[in-house]
């Protein structure tokens, strides 16, 4: 299990990383954009669009983070609000449940990028170059299947293991 919940830290390292890096990028981008349109009173036209995916890549790894810490669903509110005895049992059903949710969606976030793959859709252009839609919404299944693997993980971690999220 040691080696288990040490690999977890490495996986919430990368995403603390993956977060930073696109809040910096997006910061950055959109205040050039916005640089441009005052000065030159034009932007870079797929500027927008990429900011739009920046924001869901970092919206969807902060939730994926935020499960890590057990922060991240209502069901929980349940249990901290419940009398002592209940509080394990009721914590494991929500980490069972939302686990088994974020296996759902993941297969459903699976066939949504099979599909935007097979459809060839192109999420936007890079001037002349189509980033295809599925590698732009890549972020949905692995998302899942991170909101899946912190939750199941944290079945079994010791309460006094637990480390805030910084």
């Amino acid at each position: 299990m040691r080696f288990i919940f040490s690999f977890e830290e490495y996986v919430v390292k990368a995403e603390k990383a993956v977060i930073v890096g696109l809040i910096f990028a997006m910061v950055a981008l959109s205040f050039t954009q916005v640089l441009l349109r005052i000065v030159l009173h034009s932007g870079i036209v797929w500027l927008d669009p990429l900011l739009r995916h920046m924001v869901l890549w970092s919206g969807l790894t902060g939730s994926a983070l935020a499960a890590r810490y057990s922060h991240h669903f209502a069901l929980e509110t349940f249990a901290k609000l419940a009398p002592k005895a209940l509080r394990r049992p009721l914590e494991v059903f929500a980490d069972l449940f939302t686990t088994a949710a974020s296996a759902l969606l993941f297969y459903a976030a699976y066939k949504f990028i099979r599909d935007e793959f097979a459809a060839g859709s192109i999420a936007f252009y890079i001037n002349n170059t189509g980033v295809p839609g599925g590698w732009a919404e890549m972020i949905i299944p692995a998302a899942f299947a991170l909101i899946g693997f912190h939750t199941a993980i944290g079945i079994f971690r010791p309460e006094d293991n637990f480390k805030g999220p910084f």
